[in-house]
């Protein structure tokens, strides 16, 4: 007897809404995304659930979380539904014409230094591109996710992943305020940090990111302490700048401050390097051409200040 593949009808509707509150951990924030209400988005999860026969979701009044069958649904449904996503684009940009949204997951130190110089003349360019960026420091599923690609160092990357380099190697510094080095002096070694004010970065996962420095050949850590600890590096670049703790910040954001006399660099005989910022994607992905047209675009424009 021939199997039936017929999908039922209907069986798809709020599959995209499903996605984007399972994302967002919010009703109303995917409403926002979808510009629909926060009522028509809980009808339509409403109605998925019917159909699926189970809740997806656990709410309360201070947040939304996902139920096992819920997890199970994100599993599988995401990788399908980009699966979905990129066969209809794929059909629609068959002439090569860059168009429709482009969704970059980036990490958010990013965000300034690199689509700064480039996000006004890219939207000149495409016209027919939306962009949606999504600023994040954990390293999300890209295909569950909905997303094109993301932006991250090379060294958290998997190796599965295609990687295109949009900037070179540089290093991270450790910088402060003039008015703090005049306070509380300026370290010669990085061991004299351990008595020195910090601003420490809290992960995603929820561990502090370690200050590693450079001797010779070897890497090290010190450990720090401070008084204020934060979890992007606009806050903490907000901090170093009030004087109130040193921070460690990538080279080319710090490069501009120290130029305006904002921030003073220390340390830098022992400055680690990281291999540099990559546009990623997964490697079974076509690569769409708004994708292409972006990867070409920052490529070509970002300043070289930024890029060597």
């Amino acid at each position: 007897m021939k199997q039936d593949l017929t999908i039922p009808h209907g069986a798809l509707d709020g599959i995209e809404a499903f996605l984007r509150v399972a994302e967002r951990r919010s009703f109303s924030a995917a409403a926002a995304d979808l510009g629909v209400s926060p009522s028509a988005i809980s009808q339509t999860i409403k109605g998925l659930e019917a159909r699926v026969g189970s809740p997806l979701f656990m709410r309360t009044t201070r947040s939304v979380g996902l139920t096992q069958a819920g997890e199970m649904f994100l599993e599988r449904a995401g990788p399908a539904y980009a699966g979905l996503t990129d066969a209809y684009e794929a059909a629609r940009n068959l002439g090569n014409r860059p168009a429709g949204r482009l969704r970059i997951n980036l990490m958010r130190g990013a965000v300034q230094p690199l689509f700064e110089p480039i996000i006004a003349g890219f939207c000149d360019a495409y016209p027919d591109i939306e962009l949606e960026i999504f600023a994040e420091d954990a390293l999300t599923d890209l295909s569950a996710g909905g997303f094109d690609a993301g932006v991250r160092m090379g060294e958290a990357l998997d190796a599965d992943m295609i990687a295109v380099r949009l900037t070179g190697p540089f290093r991270f510094v450790v910088a402060a305020a003039p008015a703090y080095l005049e306070k509380h002096g300026r370290p010669e070694i990085p061991e004299d940090l351990r008595s020195h004010r910090c601003v420490r970065m809290r992960l995603a996962s929820g561990a502090m990111l370690p200050w590693t420095f450079a001797r010779g050949n070897r890497e090290f850590e010190i450990g720090v302490t401070g008084p204020v600890i934060v979890n992007d590096f606009t806050s903490l670049m907000v901090a170093v700048r009030a004087g109130v703790a040193m921070g460690m910040l990538a080279e080319p954001v710090a490069k501009a401050l120290v130029a305006s006399g904002d921030l003073e660099l220390v340390l830098t005989d022992h400055a680690p390097s990281t291999s540099g910022l990559f546009l990623y994607y997964p490697s079974r992905k076509q690569v769409m051409p708004k994708l292409r047209a972006f990867i070409d675009y920052v490529r070509d424009y970002l300043p070289d200040d930024v890029t060597r």
